[in-house]
């Protein structure tokens, strides 16, 4: 397959020397080839990067866990080897931010009857920022229909029946909690049986600290108990608010200075999602490596990095970044944006790498681009990147409905020119325990890397400088 791209990196190279001065402003051909960035991005290196990031190892990279930081570690320590300088963030490659996390407690517990005796229970599923405490009547609810919009008060309590499985579970329940306090509860008594996935869930949260965020905040404490506990007229309840402490989120960003006196204060970023799920009980695999979704956008932005140190200085500025928090609302990304190491309005573009490693069917060697219409970038990559082989296209479902879906997003919010690239399709393992870098097409992945490595070439060198549409 290398060998393959060499034959035609050759035919295309011969043209290019004697338009040199018009595509990447080179002025004579004894300039460097394309071939030593090209040298950097083979299947065996892709395949050793995606193994350790999508490895068993770093237990799926959960923003906020002892893996996600070995990871971020061995990001910095890839730009360090690159020879990508690290000062325009603080701590030697890392754009810290402190983020508050939460902890489910584990007790203590008081759930008594009308009689005073205990009630048996499954645990907090979710706690208030304080102690909750209520001495009075549970309100019976029928959690299988359509929850009341008002009129409910004190502690609700009710069977879930019929709800999803994993992770699904708990988004289930979190907006069930968002209707129930918009109707006035204040606690909800969650019956459930003793093999439901929520048992051992609440255990997790009750181990592992998680990042606030829209997506993951529980609206009121919720206990889980089982059925004959619904049954108490009354009940005495005490469940401890939530345990709630600090911790450094750590985006990656690595920069390789431009040459020119003026472009040098551009930049071009390249970027990626590093975290993923994480571990979450299930009947089997717990880990949710995340090789798709991002190890591989992570991938390619390495490659990248290696390439382009490799090749002659360009003339913009390049930033090489991955990010915190993609899959709890964009947080890492959102956070760089509000406190950016580089001038907003000096990025040129970002490139954002988003699942690029298991093409949909008849769709190898191509990559879509979400947003298609907010910019010429993809005509642009694409004009550069098509003889060489690789076609960047609009896709007539994702590049639209995607475009607002990844951490590209953060950055057009602001005015930057800002599009994922994927070269993958939603598959059924998007957000499974099978999402396993041993699924992944490397053939196609690292094709795609050096399209994406040509196709950026008129941007890092000042040739090409994309705008918006009108």
């Amino acid at each position: 397959m290398v060998r393959k791209a060499y034959q035609v990196l050759s035919v295309c190279f011969a043209v290019l020397c004697g338009m040199s001065t018009m595509v990447f402003g080179w002025q004579d051909a004894s300039n460097p080839t394309l071939r030593p960035g090209l040298d950097e991005i083979t299947e065996g290196r892709v395949t050793a990067t995606i193994s350790f990031l999508a490895s068993d190892e770093l237990a799926g990279r959960a923003t906020g866990s002892a893996e996600f930081n070995i990871a971020a570690k061995y990001v910095a320590t890839r730009f360090r080897g690159a020879g990508l300088d690290g000062s325009i963030a603080d701590g030697d490659f890392y754009h810290v931010t402190m983020k508050q996390m939460v902890k489910t407690p584990s007790g203590p517990v008081k759930l008594l009857g009308p009689d005073l005796q205990s009630i048996a229970h499954f645990g907090i599923l979710a706690a208030g920022a304080e102690l909750f405490s209520y001495d009075g009547k549970i309100r019976p609810i029928d959690l299988a229909s359509e929850l009341p919009k008002s009129g409910l008060d004190g502690v609700v309590g009710g069977m879930m029946t019929g709800y999803a499985k994993g992770a699904r579970s708990m988004s289930q329940v979190v907006r069930m909690t968002n209707t129930l306090k918009d109707a006035g509860a204040k606690a909800l008594l969650l019956g459930i049986t003793e093999d439901s996935d929520l048992i051992g869930l609440a255990r997790e949260a009750q181990e592992k600290p998680r990042t606030q965020s829209p997506r993951s905040g529980f609206a009121i404490p919720v206990l889980l108990v089982p059925e004959i506990a619904l049954s108490a007229a009354s009940i005495q309840l005490d469940i401890p608010g939530a345990v709630m402490s600090e911790s450094p989120m750590r985006n990656v960003i690595g920069l390789l200075p431009g040459t020119d006196p003026e472009l040098s204060k551009e930049a071009i970023l390249f970027s990626a999602h590093l975290d993923h799920l994480g571990t979450k009980p299930n009947a089997g695999d717990e880990i949710y490596n995340g090789a798709d979704d991002d190890a591989s956008g992570v991938t390619g932005v390495l490659m990248l990095a290696d390439a382009f140190a490799k090749m002659p200085k360009p003339k913009r500025s390049l930033l090489f970044m991955t990010f915190w928090g993609e899959e709890s609302g964009l947080l890492g990304s959102k956070q760089f944006v509000e406190t950016p190491a580089w001038p907003l309005d000096k990025i040129r573009a970002n490139v954002n790498i988003e699942m690029i490693g298991r093409p949909e069917p008849g769709a190898r060697n191509k990559i879509w681009m979400t947003g298609w219409q907010e910019s010429d970038l993809g005509v642009i990559m694409n004009t550069a990147s098509l003889p060489f082989g690789i076609e960047i296209f609009n896709h007539p479902k994702h590049s639209a409905m995607l475009y607002r879906s990844s951490d590209n997003w953060s950055f057009a919010q602001k005015g930057v020119i800002a599009h994922s690239f994927s070269a993958g399709s939603l598959h059924s393992d998007y957000h499974q325990p099978d999402d396993e870098w041993d699924r992944l097409e490397i053939p196609h992945m690292t094709r795609v890397i050096q399209g994406l490595f040509v196709a950026s070439l008129p941007l890092a060198y000042g040739e090409s400088t994309p705008t918006k549409s009108k």
